[in-house]
């Protein structure tokens, strides 16, 4: 599917509900949990609070802050009108003001800062929610957010590359996690949702802090680059100094897991199956305690920023499994030997199965200690 096809079937589902336009927000603040409507329909990650309307003969625009992103703005959607501006919502009910578009469908209000929402709540007090529509035209991605899914998981693998060549003892986390940042932004990543700490016994994986590494910590590596505003992970774990044998073969435990998720993603299966397959493998070695809350509450994610659809890996996700569908696939896992342990792959979702986008899939790594 291509970003105009993508179009096109969101122009069917409107005239399905009947509506005029969609009117799509995002006050700009990007995070990999959280779906951008806007990106959807237009491709474009703003700088700052950005709203597009699509109208159902196809034509769009779309608003700006600050207004002086309107070049870029343009560059990446040629074919809108672009419109910059200080406010969104005076701006977008001057812009819906012809009274062609009676039936309005708004997508994106829920994840709105309340300043923002009650203002367009009280632009379009009728206004039904097009959330489902917007996100489920969504639901697989397109070929050009696949491609970008594949450069930025390239970048990942780059990124935990470098990490295995700089990370030693006396450095501290804030410092690998600012190299890393950095040199994957300079690979062409624009944005970067980093999660990195270190301890000889993790209780789950953090930001960094200013803690130097020592020989026996092991550094637990979330790594989730995006690139034109398609997100892609990779999850690692790397010992300071030797690996103990409990340790190689606890996350050779995990990485088996790991395995049993992705051969149970297959088309047509609900998701829930695919975290069913992973627990079972820890379940069988007496872990069951600890593949549930509050040791674990997911294995994997949908990978945004535009959509997050097919969601979480989770038992209680039932959401059948399509082509073109990208997700992560991550067991991390806690164990009372060993601490938490992260590995995990973001994969695509093909006819025959989940083709994991890494080049080299996740193992136990060190650096000297």
């Amino acid at each position: 599917m291509t970003f105009d096809e993508r179009g096109a079937d969101i122009l069917a589902r409107m005239r399905d509900a009947k509506l005029d336009a969609i009117v799509a927000l995002h006050d700009g603040a990007h995070f990999i949990e959280k779906p951008n409507p806007v990106t959807v329909l237009t491709g474009f990650k703003s700088l700052g609070p950005v709203a597009a309307i699509l109208r159902s003969d196809g034509a769009t625009t779309l608003i700006v802050i600050p207004a002086w992103d309107v070049e870029r703005a343009s560059e990446t959607c040629p074919q809108a009108h672009i419109v910059g501006t200080e406010d969104i919502p005076d701006t977008l009910v001057t812009a819906l003001s012809n009274g062609a578009c009676k039936n309005v469908g708004l997508a994106g209000m829920r994840f709105l800062p309340s300043a923002i929402a009650e203002r367009v709540t009280a632009a379009l007090p009728s206004a039904p929610s097009a959330d489902k529509l917007v996100f489920d035209a969504a639901r697989t991605k397109t070929v050009e957010e696949i491609a970008n899914a594949r450069e930025a998981t390239r970048i990942a693998e780059l990124g935990y590359r470098h990490l295995l060549e700089i990370a030693r003892p006396g450095m501290s986390e804030d410092e690998l996690a600012v190299e890393l940042k950095w040199q994957m932004k300079t690979l062409g990543a624009d944005d970067n949702f980093l999660l990195l700490c270190a301890s000889p016994h993790n209780r789950a994986v953090q930001p960094s802090t200013g803690r130097r590494f020592q020989k026996g910590d092991i550094i637990l590596a979330e790594i989730t680059p995006s690139v034109r505003g398609q997100l892609a992970q990779i999850c690692r774990t790397v010992v300071v100094g030797d690996a103990s044998s409990e340790l190689a073969d606890k996350y050779a435990l995990v990485v088996h897991a790991m395995d049993q998720g992705i051969a149970a993603a297959r088309p047509g299966v609900p998701m829930s199956e695919v975290c069913r397959a992973i627990n079972a493998v820890l379940e069988a070695k007496g872990y069951g305690e600890f593949c549930h809350p509050p040791h674990i509450r997911r294995r994997g994610h949908g990978l945004g920023f535009a959509s997050m659809r097919p969601g979480d890996v989770a038992l209680d996700n039932d959401t059948i499994l399509e082509p073109d569908m990208v997700f992560m696939i991550h067991p991390n896992q806690y164990l009372p030997e060993t601490g938490y342990l992260l590995c995990g792959e973001p994969v695509l979702q093909t006819p025959s199965g989940a083709e994991p986008l890494t080049m080299k899939k996740a193992e136990l790594a060190t650096v000297a200690g």
